[in-house]
């Protein structure tokens, strides 16, 4: 009994085999048929891909389970983004189940979003494209300062701007550029009372080369007076000049006081690391003052002079010199920032004429390092004005 039931079961089992056989090649039929038009579906809707700005079926899938506002969303912000070797790759991944199928299935769903994300991508091209012309436009701008017409006009390029980045140090056009700025009658109001003269960062260089460095030192001078022809130097409350030397600004003051005072010319030297040599240049700016007293005194019809008569006469003997305890700046480039702050500060406080009551403005006090340190970013930002205007205007003369 137990053999002939051992043989009932061998033939169940047999022909279950058999049954089991036969369902899988079915299903496998089923399955085969399925992913072809699974495969074709997914064909048919990825082949647009290429000729549209969000093409990855990879980016698609992302928002598969997400309502259609909110794929409107993510398409805008990623379609720009998205490599078109990436998309390729993740195709067989997007659409292996059916469910994927189904989601992308809605063909006018997917245009009308498609169509909506081309025109936000475009706008946001353009908008970059025409912000990145008119960006490298200003760039290649030149500007003239004060004006093209200025015979004392600087010219600046905007790579010039690059000194005012932390850590470097000021050019002589940029120095100049904001000396020019100052002598505005509303950038201080010290302009609007006193009487200044300013040199630019390339006179006492010539004043050297061009003069003190000469056997005929008297007619080099004249020669040299163009500098500052048409001005009566002694006439002026101040004379600012800077001084570059060794990679180093410093900056010399020269004050004209009233008649009443009965004293002589002052020059003070303001020096924020204590490095150049301040005997040496009271040496030469004397020089220079005394060149300009003797020519002056040979002339038939001289000028009137705000200096005491019996000063005068003897100017040469009565020029003073000091310097001037100011604070110091705490790294080693910016030096061309404090001569600038120099100006500026002096301007602000000066009265008419200096008294000599008036040089306990100045030590280590007069103002905070950093103060001077922030003028940087100042200068940055009225030179990007400027550019900016000068393209403005350049593009409105352009466009009549």
């Amino acid at each position: 009994m137990g053999k002939l039931d051992d043989k009932s079961s061998i033939g169940e089992t047999e022909s279950f085999k058999e049954d089991i056989t036969v369902l899988k090649h079915c299903d496998n039929k089923n399955a085969s048929e399925n992913g072809q038009s699974q495969f074709r579906n997914a064909q048919r809707i990825s082949v647009p891909s290429r000729q549209t700005p969000f093409k990855s079926p990879r980016f698609l899938s992302v928002n598969i389970d997400k309502p259609t506002q909110s794929n409107d969303k993510q398409l805008g912000r990623h379609s720009s983004t998205r490599s078109p070797h990436n998309s390729d790759r993740s195709i067989s991944g997007t659409f292996v189940k059916k469910e994927c199928a189904r989601c992308f299935r809605p063909s006018n769903v997917s245009k009308r979003n498609n169509q909506k994300t081309v025109v936000l991508v475009d706008e946001e091209e353009l908008e970059t494209a025409v912000a990145d012309q008119v960006d490298q436009n200003i760039r290649d701008t030149k500007i003239y300062y004060p004006s093209r017409d200025d015979p004392e006009a600087i010219e600046i390029c905007y790579s010039d701007m690059q000194c005012l980045t932390p850590e470097s140090y000021l050019s002589s056009t940029i120095m100049n550029f904001y000396i020019q700025y100052l002598q505005k009658p509303t950038s201080s109001k010290a302009t609007e009372r006193c009487d200044f003269h300013f040199f630019n960062t390339y006179f006492y260089e010539k004043l050297k080369r061009d003069v003190l460095s000469k056997a005929d030192k008297e007619t080099s001078f004249v020669k040299f007076r163009r500098w500052w022809k048409g001005v009566n130097i002694f006439e002026k409350a101040y004379i600012f000049l800077p001084i570059h030397e060794s990679l180093h600004w410093s900056l010399v003051i020269i004050c004209i006081p009233d008649k009443e005072d009965e004293s002589g010319p002052i020059m003070l030297h303001l020096d924020s690391l204590g490095m150049h040599s301040s005997s040496i240049i009271f040496d030469d700016v004397r020089s220079f003052l005394i060149g300009e007293w003797k020519f002056l005194s040979q002339e038939r019809d001289p000028p009137e002079i705000p200096i005491a008569d019996k000063i005068w006469k003897k100017l040469s003997q009565k020029i003073g010199e000091k310097v001037i305890e100011v604070p110091q700046q705490r790294n080693e480039y910016d030096c061309g920032v404090f001569v600038l702050f120099f100006i500026e500060r002096f301007l602000d406080k000066a009265r008419d004429r200096l008294k000599a009551e008036d040089l306990t403005m100045f030590g280590r006090q007069w103002f905070r390092p950093q103060e001077a340190s922030s003028l940087r970013k100042k200068i940055m930002d009225l030179l990007k004005q400027e550019f900016k205007r000068a393209y403005e205007e350049g593009k409105c003369i352009s466009d009549r």
